[in-house]
This record gives C-alpha cells, structure tokens and sequence, in this order.
C-alpha cells in the first residue's frame, strides 16, 4: 500500500534527522523497512484515552498515521498510572537495535517481548544462523508476538511466555542481552547468561529520578558502561518488581505523617528554575536522580488520586531517625519537625552544582555481584540492592 511506504518512510527520515550525529545504519534501516510496524499492532490506546482501538484489515488505513508516529502506544492496561506494556516510540527501538552492534549469527535474549516488533527486528539483522529468544510475562501479549513475527515469516525468533528476569539458560551464553522494562536491580542470572565482553542494553530506573538507558560491556566478573541516556519505560513485572519503588502518598510513605502534618515549621518559595508542576519533574529529574543514588533518606511521593483527577509527584527528605521531613512540592519547600533534612537536602543541592549537577545518565556506572568486594573514592556512590550493587561514579 503506497500509504503505509509513504509513512514508513517518512518515519524513517524522521529518525535519522533525530539521530544525524550516529546515523542509523544500514543493516537496521533494512530490518525496519523489512518488518512494519503496523503488523504488530491489533489493538492499541493512546496516551491519555480510554477507548481501545482495533486494527483491523479494513480499517488499516484509518490507523496507519498514528501507527507510524514517533511516539509509543499503549498495549496493555487500563490506568495510564500504571500501564503494563507499550510498543515503544520507533525512533527508540531503532536506536537501541543499533546500540547492539549486532551481527550475523549472534545470539539475542530480550526481557519483555510486547509486540514483538524489537525482536523481529533483531530476528532480520542475526539472519538464520542467528537466534533471538524473547520473553513475556503477560501470557496474551507473548501468544500475540508470536503470531505477529509468524505472519511474517520469521523463523529465527522464539517468543518465550515467562518472567523475564530469570533469563533464558537453556540457549545461554547470549552475545546482546537487552531489557525493554526498567530495572531496579540487575538479577544474578545475566553474570552467567552474557559471555564475556557481550552487550548488555538495560533500563535502570532510580527511586524517584527516572529511567536511564545504559550500554553495558560484561568484562570478567561485572558490567562496565559505555554509553547511557535519560528514557521512559513500564517496569520490570514478576520476582524483580520493586513496588516500593513508585511513588506513594505522605501517609503511606511515612507511618508518622499523620502526627508530623501538625507540626510544619517552615513554607518558602523554592521555584528550581520554573514554575508549576506539569514542568516540574522534567526540571528536577538530574537532582533527583542524583539523590536517589547518593542519599538513603530520599524519598518520592505522589498526591491522592481521586476520581477523574490526575497524581502529582514531588520529592524531599525523611529522616527517620530524627524526625524531620523536608519536601519540594509545587513551588514550595516545606520542613516538618525540625531543620535537619532541609539542611541535609541544600547540603545536597549545594554539592550537585559544584560537581556539574550530574543525573545518573551523567556518571559512569560499573554493576558488580552483591558479593562482590567494591572499594569507593570521592564522587562515587555505591548503591547496593538485592543481586547486585552499582558503583555510580562522576566522570572526570
């Protein structure tokens, strides 16, 4: 159909002029052109909407321009605040197909399937002496994938219905291994499962600083960055899924709240270089992210949400110990109980600015197992979570 080229196309250029200092190459130029994305995606909502839509034959032509826009679609999930699946913005997909450096004949595991447009895609580039496993936690959405990438013809991909974060042993080691859910951790099984200078291209999401896409080289015994950038991605579901790390309301986050509310000893104008909250966490997504490394007492927290009403996110600093609670919401910072977490939050801050206000995709990053012995030097942070412990460090 000239309509479906003429946006294929048009998509195309769009991502090359987005992308015109690493130019999208010609293996994943022809891997895309070789595999529309209209074909894996028979039904969709977007951002903000209610209503389903469903692509059927007869009415393609209906949804070809919304298929090939540059932006995600929703796949599964009714509630925008908590969607379990999305067939992600096609400039990203394309751009973290190259990132993988793949070859003919190499071997591919990816964590969360979707529609199974990225594995397809990967599925072109390896060619037939090459394998892509791709696993899905959501049962209906790994029957769909499959039947997607069959329609086309593509045998070299095997769509796996399971939790993802385990891995795939039986066709291990894998040359690329690449996430498309965030991560808080990374689980224990990937150390075994990459070999030796593989590719690891994985979402780490940090508590209340947003998601950060990161280029990984296994060396040895732990994963070495080489590239990173600030992204948006569902979570991880299953035995990896952290659900303290969402945001929660005041009285959830804090079993004292209801006694501290009582006791608010200063409110004053705190603006963080804007005004208003639809801009605020995209302004503070660097200071955030660098406390959600550096300081245990961060905390992200989210308003109330009541019927047709949309949740507010905002941030600050619970010291427990002490008693004191200092939060930046809307255009304010407000202190509870006493001044130690204000003072520990400007300490923070004044120290961000110092060093260059750093996000985390700012800083270089090196995962090591959580046994692992990882000596700290100044400007490195070492965060340790359940698998594996991260040593964030400011580039020199």
């Amino acid at each position: 159909m000239e309509k479906i080229e003429k946006y294929q196309n048009q998509l195309l250029e769009q991502t090359q002029s987005l992308y015109r200092d690493t130019p999208i190459s010609e293996a994943t130029q022809q891997a895309y052109l070789a595999t529309p994305r209209h074909h894996f995606v028979g039904r969709y909502r977007e951002w903000g909407t209610k209503e389903w839509q469903v692509v059927e034959p007869e009415s393609l032509a209906e949804h070809i321009a919304t298929l090939y826009a540059d932006r995600s679609l929703i796949l599964f999930g009714n509630d925008d605040q908590n969607i379990l699946s999305t067939i992600s913005q096609p400039s990203l997909v394309l751009r973290m197909v190259d990132l993988l450096e793949l070859k003919a004949g190499d071997r591919v595991l990816e964590l969360g399937a979707g529609s199974g447009w990225s594995a397809a895609l990967m599925g072109r580039i390896v060619g037939q002496q090459g394998h892509v496993v791709s696993l899905e936690i959501i049962p209906e959405l790994a029957q769909n994938a499959a039947q997607n990438i069959a329609s086309l013809g593509i045998a070299n991909v095997q769509i796996l219905t399971g939790d993802g974060a385990q891995g795939c042993d039986t066709s291990a080691p894998y040359d690329r291994v690449v996430f498309t859910a965030g991560t808080f951790d990374l689980p224990h099984y990937f150390y075994e499962q990459l070999r030796d200078q593989g590719l690891l291209l994985v979402v780490i999401k940090t508590e209340g600083g947003g998601d950060h896409l990161f280029l990984l080289r296994k060396t040895e015994d732990h994963f070495e960055s080489l590239w990173s950038a600030r992204c948006g991605f569902v979570q991880l579901r299953g035995s990896y899924q952290f659900d303290d790390l969402d945001p929660n309301t005041l009285d959830k986050a804090i079993p004292e709240w209801s006694q501290l509310q009582n006791r608010e000893i200063s409110k004053r104008r705190f603006w963080w270089g804007t005004k208003g909250e639809p801009t605020r966490m995209w302004s503070t997504v660097g200071i955030r992210s660098f406390l959600g490394i550096t300081e245990l007492t961060f905390r992200a927290f989210k308003t109330a949400k009541l019927e047709d009403s949309t949740e507010h996110h905002y941030f600050g600093l619970w010291d427990a110990a002490s008693g004191s609670l200092a939060i930046a919401r809307d255009d304010w910072l407000i202190t509870y109980g006493n001044r130690k977490a204000e003072e520990r939050l400007l300490q923070r801050l004044h120290h961000w600015v110092e060093i260059g206000m750093p996000s985390a995709a700012s800083l270089d990053l090196k995962v090591y197992p959580i046994g692992a012995y990882v000596r700290t030097s100044d400007n490195q942070w070492l965060v340790k979570r359940r698998d594996s412990q991260f040593l964030w460090s400011l580039q020199p």
